[in-house]
C-alpha cells in the first residue's frame, strides 16, 4: 500500500467520523427533553428538611394536551400560585414558600422547558395562549376557582397576561421584574430605549444547545444570575448547588429560551396579532408590581404603562436591588404579597379574614 493510498484511507475514515458526529449532533438536538418523574426533586427534598416545612411539600405532575408540568404544593387556605422566570425553576420562590406555607396553600410550578416539566423542541408549544390553557387546567385539577398569582420575569409577564385573558380565575396578581407581554411589545415597537434594553432577546433566540456549550452560556447563567446572590449571603452553598444543577443543562436552557422564540417577535415584525392576549387588554384584578432599582431588565417606564392598563395597581420599587428581589429582599417582597392577598376583595366584594 502506497503512502498516498494510506493518506486517502485516513482522510476517508476521518471524514466519515466527522459526518457521523455531525449527524449525531443533529439527532441529539432534535430529541425532546422528557420530564423527570423518577425519584424526588432534590430542591423539594431540601426544603422539606426545613423545620417550617416539616416534610409537607409535595410534588405533582399534571399532563394536558400531551405535555406535562411539574409542580410542588404545601399548606392549606387561600391559594397562592408561583410562576418562575428565565433562567430558573420553581425553587426561585423558596423564601416565599418557606414563609407562606404555614398559613396559605402555596403551589409553585416548573414552567414548560424548565425544572422537571416537559421541554418540547417545537417553539409553538411555548405560546402563551397554549401555556395559559395548561395552567387553567391545572387550577381546575387542583380545585382552585380563583388563584393569587405571583410571577417573576417571564412568570410575571405570563401572570399579568393570564389575568388579562382569564380575569375570572385570578383574584390578585403580583409581578416581579417584568411587565405584561403586551407592554413589552408596545415598548419594543414604539420606544428606541426599550428596544435597546431588550436587544438581548434577539441574541437569545439565535441560541442552540451546541452554541450554548461552545459559548459557556450555562456557566454564564450561574455567574450572572446566582453567584451575586451567593456572594451577598442570600443563598447558602446547598441552595447554590441546586440552582447550578437546575440551570446547567444546555438542552433545557435552550428549551426555556423557547418562551422568547414563541412570544417575542423581532421589533420590526411586531403586529397587532403579536400581542397576548391583545394590545388593549386590561388588568382587572388588584395588582402589585415589584422591581429592583438596579434591574437591567425592568425599565421604570414599564411601571407607568402597567398603571395605565390596570384598574388597581400598587408600585414597589426596591432600592439597591437587581433582578431577583424575591431572593435578594425576600422579607420585604413576601410581606408585600401578604399585604395584597390579605386585603384584596373576593368575588362579591368581601375581603378575606385576617388572622
Amino acid at each position: 500500500m502506497t503512502v498516498k493510498t494510506r493518506r486517502l484511507q485516513m482522510l476517508a475514515v476521518t471524514t466519515g467520523l466527522a459526518v457521523a458526529a455531525f449527524l449525531g449532533w443533529l439527532w441529539w438536538l432534535a430529541q425532546p427533553v422528557a420530564h423527570q418523574k423518577a425519584g424526588a426533586d432534590p430542591a423539594a427534598a431540601y426544603l422539606n428538611r426545613d423545620d417550617r416545612m416539616a416534610g409537607r411539600l409535595k410534588e405533582g405532575f399534571f399532563t394536558h394536551s400531551g405535555r406535562t408540568l411539574h409542580y410542588v404544593e404545601a399548606g392549606t387556605g387561600e391559594p397562592i400560585v408561583f410562576i418562575h422566570g428565565f433562567p430558573s425553576t420553581w425553587f426561585s420562590f423558596l423564601r416565599q414558600i418557606e414563609s407562606l406555607a404555614p398559613r396559605y396553600r402555596v403551589i409553585a410550578i416548573d414552567g414548560l422547558g424548565a425544572g422537571r416539566s416537559d421541554a418540547p423542541v417545537d417553539p409553538a408549544a411555548y405560546r402563551l395562549e397554549a401555556m395559559a390553557t395548561h395552567v387553567i387546567a391545572l387550577l381546575d385539577h387542583l380545585d382552585i376557582g380563583q388563584a393569587n398569582l405571583v410571577g417573576h420575569d417571564w412568570g410575571a409577564a405570563f401572570a399579568f397576561g393570564l389575568v388579562q385573558r382569564h380575569p375570572d380565575r385570578v383574584r390578585t396578581v403580583t409581578g416581579i421584574g417584568a411587565p405584561p407581554q403586551s407592554v413589552i411589545l408596545a415598548g419594543m415597537a414604539d420606544d428606541p430605549r426599550i428596544r435597546q434594553r431588550a436587544a438581548y432577546i434577539e441574541r437569545l433566540k439565535r441560541a442552540s444547545p451546541l452554541a450554548l456549550i461552545v459559548t459557556g452560556s450555562t456557566r454564564n447563567v450561574w455567574t450572572r444570575a446566582y453567584a451575586p446572590l451567593v456572594e451577598h449571603g442570600r443563598l447558602n452553598a446547598d441552595e447554590a448547588d441546586i440552582f447550578r444543577k437546575a440551570t446547567g443543562s444546555p438542552r433545557r436552557l435552550n428549551a426555556h429560551i423557547n418562551w422568547y422564540r414563541a412570544n417575542i417577535p423581532a421589533p420590526d415584525a411586531i403586529t397587532d396579532a403579536s400581542f397576548w392576549p391583545s394590545r388593549e387588554a386590561r388588568i382587572r384584578a388588584p395588582a402589585l408590581v415589584i422591581w429592583g432599582a438596579q434591574d437591567p431588565v425592568f425599565a421604570d417606564k414599564y411601571a407607568g404603562a402597567i398603571a395605565r392598563i390596570a384598574d388597581d395597581a400598587t408600585m414597589m420599587k426596591i432600592p439597591d436591588t437587581g433582578h431577583w428581589p424575591h431572593i435578594d429582599r425576600a422579607d420585604a417582597v413576601t410581606a408585600a404579597i401578604v399585604g395584597l392577598v390579605d386585603t384584596a376583595p373576593r368575588q362579591g366584594g368581601d375581603k378575606p379574614p385576617v388572622d
